[in-house]
């Protein structure tokens, strides 16, 4: 509903005078000239008397104004509508190489906000260029490739965690060396290409051979092995919260002698249409003002 033309008929009868109205509007006088007898050209009838410096209502103008602002309130309570239900009930499209706790907990607060919004998740290994021409909304990648993307930072360093069963011999330290779980069965990720992540590459780059006994595809089986047997679970955060949440499970972090420092964001294009994005990256900025101010 486009009601470009009472707007300015509005603001003209509140200052009176062309020059004023025309700067609360940020356009030309003579575009506004040219919107208010365009107005009066359809009306069919003469809206203001044009003085010298001055102008006033008619009294068709004065008749006149209190439709005006009719027709603006109810454009707005539209648009509020309109905006209100794509985002109640909207999709939400988001693509990332890895999961971690950031997002994960961004989404829960998405969702206790949106629980009716279909937030979809895509692991597909998509880059930041590529990004611009896919159907995503968002994506998770790292601050180098979201040049030329508006971005939140959701992930300022990563911590290499071994998780394993409450009954585990290691399960009592506060924190592990890599030298610690040479003789332990390990488990790995595995992507959809059949590639181990990024945890055991780490391994390997340390000069760690890890021994790998068990391999998954889902974060659902490597629960059930680490609660069914003596393996531990290599990995880069993945679920922290959530595991820690799990009586009977610990998460334990490794000593790194290298940090890793992979800055992750969530990415989104500038000229997005989808409401659902401002309202997730502003879950996201809320998340990680919190995580500042616990320090954590």
């Amino acid at each position: 509903m486009n009601t470009k033309s009472q707007e300015y008929f509005l603001e003209l009868a509140r200052c009176c005078n062309f020059t004023r109205a025309a700067k609360n509007l940020y356009i030309s006088q003579t575009a506004l000239s040219k919107t208010i007898n365009g107005l009066e050209e359809e009306l069919g009838t003469k809206l203001f008397i044009r003085e010298r410096n001055n102008v006033s209502l008619t009294k068709a103008g004065e008749t006149y104004l209190q439709y005006a602002r009719k027709l603006v309130e109810i454009a707005a309570e539209t648009k509020d509508v309109i905006h209100d239900s794509r985002i109640s009930r909207g999709t939400l499209r988001i693509g990332f190489p890895v999961l971690n706790d950031s997002l994960i907990n961004i989404i829960g607060i998405f969702h206790k906000r949106f629980p009716d919004v279909q937030v979809r998740l895509y692991s597909d290994q998509v880059s930041g260029e590529a990004f611009s021409s896919s159907k995503l909304d968002m994506i998770m990648i790292s601050e180098e490739e979201a040049q030329g993307l508006d971005y939140v930072l959701i992930n300022r360093t990563r911590t290499l965690c071994a998780v394993m069963s409450v009954d585990h011999r290691l399960a009592g330290n506060k924190v592990l060396e890599l030298q610690d779980l040479k003789d332990e069965q390990l488990v790995f990720s595995i992507d959809e290409n059949g590639e181990l992540d990024e945890a055991y590459q780490y391994c390997v780059d340390a000069g760690f051979e890890p021994r790998v006994s068990f391999l998954y595809n889902d974060a659902k089986y490597q629960l059930d092995i680490i609660l069914n047997s003596e393996a531990i679970a290599m990995t880069f955060n993945l679920f922290r919260m959530f595991r820690e949440s799990i009586d009977s499970i610990v998460t334990i972090p490794i000593d790194l002698e290298v940090g890793v420092k992979n800055r992750f964001v969530l990415a989104y294009r500038k000229d997005s249409r989808n409401p659902l994005v401002a309202e997730m990256a502003k879950c996201a900025s809320e998340y990680m003002d919190m995580r500042t101010r616990l320090g954590i």
